[in-house]
């Protein structure tokens, strides 16, 4: 069982352009705007915060328009450190983010995109 309470809500940052807050009812975030370089270091203390719950983290990407390499790069490390078994899940990230994972990341097990 996460901890869900404690992590999300270290998890909540704003930079202009993006907005991390709680997902409610799971153990992640929901994050909106842009994911560029302006805005990587709300993402990146967003992600650290998330990962650090029991169980996966989900990542709610629907309010997400941009996603640059860098921004996937943080995304990707931040899987990295997940203990194995354990995933980021994202919900309804960018088309281009998914291309970009499936380019540099193919065989990154700890990334899965839900189909919901």
């Amino acid at each position: 069982m996460g901890t869900q309470g404690e992590a999300s809500s270290a998890a909540v940052g704003t930079a202009p352009g993006l907005t991390v807050s709680p997902l409610p009812g799971l153990d992640g975030v929901r994050a909106a705007g842009e994911i560029g370089l302006a805005t990587r270091g709300t993402w990146q203390r967003a992600l650290e915060q998330a990962v650090r719950v029991d169980g996966d983290v989900h990542v709610d990407m629907s309010g997400v328009n941009f996603v640059d390499v860098d921004g996937a790069r943080v995304l990707a490390d931040a899987a990295d450190r997940l203990p194995e078994g354990r995933r980021l899940v994202l919900h309804r990230p960018p088309a281009t983010l998914r291309r970009v994972l499936e380019m540099f990341w193919p065989d990154q097990p700890a990334i899965e995109v839900s189909k919901s």
